[in-house]
């Protein structure tokens, strides 16, 4: 019979068998220009200048672009909807916290979350991160703001 010491050395062992691959799998990128996982969409607000420089950036990283203004319905519905039937995507936007907040929500019940999050990054920033591996956890207080010109960049990627 098996001691209980005997198992939590086993169970040790083997979480420390499987660390280094564990390791690897969290420092790879999502995405960039060193193989990761393209993005689906960069979601934009065409309403503000900072938005539309970011869609067209991202358009220059062969990332395709959604527009909205403001509301995510017709997005969702139309499209974003449509392909999470098939299962979870890389999404990345530059858009106001009340559409990040619903993206946010309806990824949730489809294998998603908020991986990446910054308030107000200036949009060289925001296509750096596109660029280079995204870091592991990066996020900045979400504070409600009834401002309605606040932009906020974010990516929704698959749970792991």
């Amino acid at each position: 019979m098996a001691s209980r010491r005997r198992f939590l050395q086993f169970g040790l062992g083997a979480c420390a068998a499987g660390a280094p691959a564990f390791g690897q799998a969290m420092t790879r990128p999502i995405s960039g220009p060193a193989g990761g996982v393209p993005y689906y969409k960069a979601v934009f607000d065409e309403r503000f200048e900072a938005s539309c420089a970011f869609a067209a950036g991202a358009a220059e990283r062969r990332i395709p672009t959604a527009a909205i203004r403001g509301d995510v319905t017709s997005l969702f519905f139309n499209d974003l909807h449509l392909r999470w039937k098939q299962g979870p995507v890389l999404l990345a936007g530059y858009t106001t916290p009340a559409a990040l907040f619903c993206l946010d929500l309806l990824a949730r019940d489809r294998g998603m979350r908020v991986s990446h999050f910054v308030r107000d990054p200036g949009v060289e920033r925001a296509l750096d991160v596109l660029d280079l591996a995204l870091p592991r956890r990066s996020m900045t207080a979400a504070v409600p703001s009834s401002d309605p010109s606040l932009l906020v960049f974010w990516i929704i990627a698959p749970r792991h």
